[in-house]
């Protein structure tokens, strides 16, 4: 039987909102734990991991980002109770995992995705260049937490961005509240470069956000990339749905 691909930090108990972290290519671990360790304790973190490496070695690896989404969808789906509102933060490749994870939690009665967060990346629709350069200059520049050696990154790495290359969308769009995260002197994402985002969902765009640092600014500045997300999450908490269970269950600010 298979783990669950979600690692949870903080207390579910008693939360209504939680952040959900989608991960960079690359990554073995949730490089957001440092991020999580800023957030409120009535706002857990949920991280998701790709199975096929670190704890999860035993599993086989998505062969897509579909797949991806897929299994971290049926993962929350068995974690969380009932009515829930989720708050979804990906960076990098993470930003398209994150989108189309919303994509799949939208369509089920049992989350309100109160926010979708995208960082470091250009739209689903651009061409995937941008984001292989973007993956590359991470790795280089911070390997993942629990890598085991530099071969391993580099593979799990190649697997990520085939799964990137490999990816078409639909141009389906969600209804969550858009906020547009990025480092100021990031090269492969900058705020113009993000702007298509917009046209991914039908909700309000909740301003972008810029931090000093290049593509991996979360790393330096996690205390305030957790203060921007703690404050968005503060502004999307609308109602929460209330479905009928199945009966058998430093930062710069711009717009």
């Amino acid at each position: 039987m298979n783990e669950q691909a979600v690692v949870v930090q903080g207390k579910l108990h008693g939360a209504t909102d939680a952040v959900v972290f989608l991960p960079p290519a690359g990554s073995v671990a949730s490089p957001f734990f440092p991020v999580g360790e800023h957030l409120p304790q009535n706002l857990p973190a949920l991280h998701c991991e790709l199975p096929g490496r670190g704890r999860l070695a035993h599993d086989t690896a998505p062969s897509s980002v579909s797949a991806a989404a897929d299994r971290w969808a049926g993962d929350l789906t068995a974690l969380l109770p009932y009515g829930r509102r989720l708050h979804l933060f990906g960076h990098s490749l993470g930003a398209l995992l994150a989108y189309e994870l919303a994509v799949r939690l939208e369509t089920h009665p049992q989350f309100t995705i109160a926010g979708l967060s995208v960082s470091g990346a250009q739209d689903p629709g651009s061409t995937p260049r941008t984001a292989v350069a973007a993956a590359f200059e991470a790795l280089h520049r911070g390997r993942p937490a629990g890598a085991r050696d530099a071969g391993d990154e580099a593979n799990w790495l190649a697997q990520d961005l085939r799964m990137r290359r490999g990816h078409h969308v639909t141009r389906r769009t969600v209804r969550a509240p858009l906020a547009l995260f990025c480092g100021d002197s990031d090269p492969f994402a900058r705020p113009a470069d993000m702007a298509q985002w917009a046209s991914f969902t039908t909700g309000p765009l909740l301003g972008t956000f810029t931090f000093p640092g290049g593509h991996d600014y979360y790393v330096s500045g996690r205390a305030a990339v957790a203060t921007t997300i703690t404050d968005l999450a503060a502004r999307c908490r609308g109602p929460l749905h209330t479905p009928t269970r199945p009966t058998h269950e430093g930062v710069d600010h711009d717009g």
